[in-house]
């Protein structure tokens, strides 16, 4: 009985915090920088939201539009209480007012900026397709696009997690952890398919946003100059800088050669193409 009480407390203080700063019975604005992370899964994304996740002005949303049978907010509160029938048909039927009245709604004035993520395969296939047309025509809306220069890796990590269903490594890998037995071979026409098919729609992404504030920021670049990018990413979203840490981490390091079993058949496949740069051990 006293745990449904406090559950029942824990609810009604989220709801009251909302609607006081809907109300404006507490100082509340609409004047934030607006954002999107937009890319593809396994190319950091997770990493790079945890890092703005962990500045005190910013407000970031996971996948939102990742399933139609329920919003992907990636905060345990929103994900406990704003999953109702009526609000998941709102995002599935009219996501633009969901993300004008839900997303990016009014806010504490002390916070600077508000975003989510949104892959390039997601809401393609029913009445969420409007968030598109909705994004493009928002041209206060500024674009992270994340990209990774190496897409084998990018291939590998989404196969490897597929088999593995280790998503998101929420601590630091200690000295003595042994990945999972997770050595994959891969083909040479499901590899080319899938590099034409994110050649594409990182052009094709960068012409659909191409009227609007955007910045490219690179998986490599991200975790290898960490603090220069993420003081970069700041900037852009014009926020007071702050030092920020992930609470995320990298999954694997292990060379392209000790993880694919047929990495030497596939890097003289390549050889003479333009996906030759990937085989990079």
């Amino acid at each position: 009985m006293k745990q449904k009480i406090k559950d029942l407390q824990q609810k009604f203080y989220f709801h009251f915090k909302i609607s006081a700063t809907q109300l404006d019975l507490i100082n509340s604005h609409r004047d934030y920088c607006k954002f999107i992370v937009l890319g593809q899964a396994r190319s950091g994304s997770n990493f790079l939201m945890s890092l703005l996740d962990s500045h005190s002005q910013v407000i970031t949303y996971g996948e939102l539009f990742l399933n139609p049978d329920f919003i992907g907010w990636h905060k345990p509160e929103y994900d406990q209480y704003l999953q109702t029938k009526s609000l998941i048909s709102l995002m599935r039927k009219d996501p633009k007012k969901f993300l004008e009245k839900k997303v990016f709604r009014r806010y504490p004035s002390q916070v600077a900026a508000v975003g989510f993520k949104i892959f390039y395969d997601q809401a393609r296939e029913d009445s969420r397709k409007a968030v598109w047309d909705f994004l493009q025509s928002q041209k206060d809306i500024k674009v992270i696009h994340l990209k990774r220069k190496n897409m084998l890796r990018t291939f590998l990590s989404l196969k490897k997690a597929l088999i593995t269903k280790e998503w998101v490594i929420l601590a630091p890998r200690g000295t003595n952890y042994k990945p999972q037995d997770a050595r994959i071979s891969l083909t040479y026409e499901e590899c080319l398919q899938y590099f034409n098919r994110m050649q594409d729609n990182m052009s094709e992404h960068d012409i659909f946003f191409a009227q609007h504030q955007k910045i490219d920021v690179f998986y490599e670049e991200l975790f290898e100059e960490c603090e220069q990018e993420i003081k970069r990413v700041q900037e852009f979203l014009e926020l007071d800088y702050e030092p920020l840490k992930p609470y995320t981490f990298k999954q694997s390091s292990l060379p392209l050669s000790e993880s694919i079993s047929n990495y030497f058949e596939l890097k003289e496949e390549f050889e003479n193409t333009p996906w030759g740069i990937f085989f990079e051990d």
